[in-house]
């Protein structure tokens, strides 16, 4: 899962601010192992491997929702003797995550078996169906 090396870098906090952010991508595995605790067998070890990423997604987003928030998703962006407006590249990176994280997380949901539905056959049309048949004409 997760790799337990901490990035060097030359600036000291960047190094900190790593060591947070994996603490906090190693909560939110937790929070999804008890999630979908019941998936078993190869279910759940495929589960486990899109925990690492579904976590990771979880975390940017958070601190781009916050950037978002503070600075707004619209930003003026300086062209020579004039200027424009246009979508933040925060905010840009924030859905295209989002998308991504909703993928994860479908994934995940689609692992568990459909219930079974307990449909009753009668001969006759139930609510639902009259009013289709009235109105889809």
């Amino acid at each position: 899962m997760m790799t337990r090396q901490v990035l060097k870098t030359d600036v000291p906090e960047q190094e900190t601010e790593i060591i947070l952010k994996n603490k906090a991508i190693k909560k939110e595995i937790t929070k999804l192992r008890r999630t979908f605790n019941d998936l078993e067998g190869q279910r759940k070890e495929v589960a486990l491997r899109l925990f690492e990423d579904l976590a990771f997604l979880s975390i940017e987003m958070t601190e781009l929702r916050d950037y978002v928030k503070l600075n707004g998703s619209v930003e003026e962006m300086q062209q020579g003797d004039y200027s424009i407006l246009r979508t933040s590249p925060h905010f840009k990176n924030y859905l295209d995550a989002a998308k991504t994280y909703t993928s994860i997380y479908k994934q995940l949901l689609d692992m568990y078996p459909k219930p079974e539905q307990n449909l009753k056959v009668t001969g006759e049309m139930d609510g639902l169906q009259k009013f289709v048949a009235k109105y889809s004409k």
